[in-house]
């Protein structure tokens, strides 16, 4: 059976970025926004989908049909750590700076995710804590606060504060930790309401957090590393 709602969903997030969304500076990927971050995606689907069935259902990697149900579930932050790798592996080779890439690309990606996320109008309902104000996903009574719907406006606004820094002069290297920074913050908060098994934090959860604190630290380090690169030339 298709997944009308799923396939809609990767439509918005190839299609609105790529449309609505510039990639800068351009001549980090003067391909464009898809050719350039398109092998990325992939990657980090196909390496997100291998972890998740790893780590649920071992047996499943040897059953082609099980690996492809992508809908069942995909480990978010080792699909993109894949993908990362594979965009900086590339613009190495393309004789690019990977951090310069990744930077150029940072916003678009944040932009990507949001539009999945506002997405989940036509992939799921929505789902979130009971509310008097909210939507009633599919197959319930309730109605629940969106908070899916939430996530894709804190993370919009976020690439829109991501590239005025950027084009302000925030390297590219802050600009990605920043980003990721963000990314994981707004996954870690918004999965406080999400639905789930018992009362303890989820998988999922638990990575945010953890990616949510290294990439802030990272971020910290960096922006010292400039100050005091600033101070010795002023000296």
């Amino acid at each position: 059976m298709i997944d009308v709602g799923l396939l809609a969903s990767i439509a918005i997030v190839l299609i609105v970025p790529s449309v609505f969304v510039a990639v800068w500076p351009t001549a980090a990927a003067p391909a464009g926004l898809l050719d350039t971050a398109g092998g990325g995606l992939i990657v980090g689907l196909v390496v997100g989908r291998l972890v998740a069935v790893a780590i649920d259902d071992p047996g499943s990697l040897s059953r082609l049909n099980d690996l492809m149900i992508i809908r069942s579930g995909v480990e978010f932050w080792p699909g993109v750590a894949a993908g990362l790798v594979w965009i900086s592996f590339r613009s190495a080779r393309e004789h690019v700076a990977p951090a310069q890439r990744l930077a150029a690309l940072a916003v678009p990606a944040l932009v990507a995710w949001a539009c999945y996320e506002a997405a989940c109008l036509v992939r799921d309902g929505c789902p979130g804590p009971l509310s008097p104000v909210g939507l009633r996903p599919a197959g319930l009574l309730e109605r629940m606060f969106p908070i899916g719907l939430v996530a894709a406006v804190t993370a919009a606004g976020s690439a829109v504060a991501l590239r005025r820094l950027h084009r302000r002069g925030m390297p590219s290297l802050q600009v990605v930790a920043l980003a990721l920074a963000a990314l994981a913050t707004i996954r870690s908060v918004a999965s406080i309401w999400l639905p789930r098994i018992g009362d303890g934090l989820t998988r999922q959860h638990q990575t945010s957090i953890a990616v949510a604190v290294v990439a802030a630290g990272v971020l910290s380090v960096l922006r010292v590393q400039a100050q005091r690169q600033r101070s010795t030339a002023h000296r």
